[in-house]
């Protein structure tokens, strides 16, 4: 049964039983406007997330000079990796889950979803914390670090891993809020920890009165405490039935049906992000064959397709609530809008800042360097690959696909992309020595590869049919 093959029955349940206003927003209201007033907070917690935490830590910690620094760069794509799989691919089901079962008018399984997430939660962080403190110096070194970068990249990671469970049970209530779709708080809960980051992390790494200079170690510990008070008042939010959903543990039962709602879309899409960063990780490859100057304009070009993924997300995590609570209240054809309404206007959004490079490619690259060379190698990459920015936007429609409880067609289409820069990638590189040029090709064809399976997979799977 495909998702629009019962059309906008009314919703029942919830419909008996007087909702928050926000759920009646989503229920009801305009569409494009809600979905911009949702994806602005959450805008603002995947770029605190993404770029404003790891970039402060780096600046301090660059104090200690470059090998410091260097070790710092080891660890970042792990904690990135674990950031996309809490927050994300297994904090997007937890998401997708409650707004389902708000919309269908059950309240008392989206507060159990809470907890059971937040076991899910525990068992994740304790996986991630034993993994990095028993094998980080084997994979570090494996990475290519050694000596002092090495040293340094343990000890980083040793404090960041460590506190695991505070980015795991973290993300998780974030995703309870987003799921409600009561965003702001999460806006003013994000940019509060961030400032209290910034204050810890110079305090902690170089010392001050009856505190110790912790050096690297300081670092993680800052963001881990910051991550922690962050998790205490969001914590508080829901326990004080302040929201459209209330965590507490009276009268709890485990069931399996519930962890289940959340591991059958969490576990599968957690594959997402690993597939993203080897797809990367291969690009990077790539370009270092083509020696030093290509691989500086390659990563100063490359910076501005990760700076959209906080846009993408930040409109996906809207998507998750609204196209989740309308499904739970048997809106297909009002879901099925939302998500491509959503889609448009990412698409909108990406096609602009394709077109803007594509006519000043130095106002970008400059940011980056000053050498000619680099920036003509720049250049020549991002010209090429911003055709294909508007299938970035397309991604949004992963989070309708999530909302739905379906996770195949994602898969499918960021596996594809994998294949086509890795086999892709070898071509041009090794066999017709077409040099980043080739490479920006392959890169764009990988990213169209992946926008347009999502997006065709998405029209087939609504594409209105006979009622059963």
């Amino acid at each position: 049964m495909t998702v629009a093959h019962r059309h906008d029955v009314a919703p029942t349940r919830s419909a008996q039983k007087p909702g928050a206003a926000r759920t009646r927003l989503i229920l009801e209201g305009p569409i494009a406007s809600t979905l911009l007033r949702l994806a602005a907070p959450n805008l603002v917690v995947n770029v605190v997330l993404i770029a404003v935490t790891t970039s402060v830590d780096a600046h301090f910690v660059g104090q200690f000079g470059s090998d410091a620094l260097a070790g710092l760069a080891l660890v970042f794509p792990l904690i990135m990796l674990m950031q996309q799989m809490a927050n994300n691919s297994m904090g997007g089901a937890l998401a997708a889950a409650i707004a389902r079962a708000i919309g269908a008018g059950c309240g008392e399984d989206a507060a159990a979803l809470i907890i059971h997430g937040l076991v899910i939660a525990c068992g994740m962080a304790a996986l991630f914390t034993l993994a990095f403190l028993l094998a980080g110096p084997s994979l570090y070194a494996l990475m290519g670090g050694n000596g002092p970068v090495l040293a340094a990249a343990v000890e980083y990671s040793n404090a960041i891993f460590a506190g695991a469970l505070a980015y795991w049970v973290l993300s998780m209530l974030t995703n309870v809020v987003r799921g409600t779709g009561q965003v702001g708080l999460l806006a003013v809960v994000y940019l509060a920890a961030e400032v209290l980051h910034v204050l810890l992390v110079p305090l902690l790494v170089f010392g001050a009165g009856p505190i110790p200079t912790l050096g690297i170690t300081g670092a993680g510990v800052a963001t881990v405490t910051s991550f922690s008070l962050s998790t205490a008042v969001l914590v508080w939010y829901l326990a004080s039935g302040r929201g459209v959903v209330t965590l507490s543990l009276r009268g709890m039962r485990f069931e399996w049906r519930l962890f289940r709602e959340i591991l059958r879309v969490g576990v599968p899409l957690s594959l997402q992000p690993l597939l993203n960063n080897l797809t990367l990780a291969a690009l990077t490859g790539y370009a270092s064959a083509l020696g030093a100057t290509a691989l500086a304009g390659f990563g100063a070009a490359v910076r501005l397709e990760y700076l959209m993924y906080p846009l993408v997300f930040g409109l996906g995590a809207a998507v998750l609530a609204m196209v989740g609570t309308n499904i739970g209240a048997r809106q297909f054809s009002r879901a099925v809008h939302i998500a491509w309404t959503a889609a448009v206007l990412s698409a909108g959004v990406t096609v602009g800042i394709g077109l803007f490079v594509i006519a000043w490619p130095n106002a970008w690259t400059g940011l980056f360097s000053s050498s000619p060379a680099v920036q003509i190698m720049a250049a020549s990459y991002l010209c090429i690959v911003a055709v294909a920015y508007p299938f970035i936007g397309l991604n949004t429609l992963t989070a309708a696909f999530q909302a739905m409880g379906q996770t195949l067609w994602p898969l499918i289409g960021v596996a594809s992309r994998a294949l086509v820069v890795a086999i892709g990638g070898w071509i041009v590189i090794h066999a017709m020595d077409a040099g980043l040029v080739g490479l920006a090709v392959v890169t764009a064809a990988g990213l169209i590869t992946t926008g347009a399976i999502i997006a065709i997979a998405f029209r087939l799977k609504t594409k209105p049919g006979p009622t059963s």
